[in-house]
């Protein structure tokens, strides 16, 4: 079988926007907060008003601070680089944290040295499989391992997944990938959910047919 691969991709600094690079300072200065950011982000809704999301980014620093995560001035700064980053209403915007959040914390199958590449297009030898984008991918010695990234899975993965609609067309393109590129290949949907909404994922993806893809959530990207 000849050898998959991803070709096409994007540097990983286009997705890097200033508000996620000030974000990723500060949970590198502060570890403990990156459930609670990641919570945030994954509760996110395009119809949610000024005031509920800024109740939401209060009620997390306020939660992390009483926990003892951080100082009251950093309390402060998380509050701001917070409002800057949903400031603007994109879903690109956290689709890019999530992408930037797996890329630089590496495979979750593979082990050993790999190559990262993002917003690839997928390749067996020389021939390209699909038009269709993959957000992340590694490949390595060990294997080849894409994924699909998304900030709320549930939100984003909501019946009908038919293979013949817009977004079961993309599972089943992933799905599809295992059977192609052979048994050393991992295809991931992953995003910000908690283990039950993870959990539930799973098995409806199970459900509609998809029994290659796997599905990794907020724990596994912590």
């Amino acid at each position: 079988m000849k050898k998959c691969s991803c070709r096409e991709g994007k540097s990983l600094k286009l997705l890097i926007s200033d508000e996620i690079e000030e974000l990723f300072h500060f949970m590198k200065r502060y570890p403990d907060v990156k459930p609670f950011i990641f919570a945030l982000v994954n509760t996110y809704r395009p119809t949610d008003s000024d005031r509920v999301i800024a109740e939401r980014i209060f009620h997390t620093v306020r939660e992390c601070y009483e926990l003892g995560i951080f100082s009251f001035v950093a309390a402060g700064e998380l509050l701001f680089i917070l409002k800057s980053f949903f400031l603007r209403r994109t879903d690109s915007r956290r689709g890019n944290f999530v992408e930037v959040v797996l890329s630089r914390n590496g495979p979750i199958r593979l082990k050993g040295r790999v190559r990262r590449l993002n917003q690839c297009r997928l390749y067996r030898g020389k021939m390209k499989i699909s038009d269709k984008e993959v957000d992340v991918a590694f490949s390595g010695p060990a294997g080849l391992e894409i994924h699909e990234c998304k900030a709320n899975m549930v939100r984003q993965w909501r019946d009908p997944l038919y293979k013949k609609s817009r977004k079961g067309s993309k599972l089943k393109f992933l799905n599809d990938v295992v059977g192609k590129c052979g048994q050393r290949t991992f295809a991931f949907c992953t995003g910000l959910d908690g283990d039950f909404a993870t959990g539930y994922i799973r098995e409806l993806f199970r459900a509609y047919g998809y029994k290659n893809l796997l599905v990794a959530g907020r724990e596994d990207l912590i």
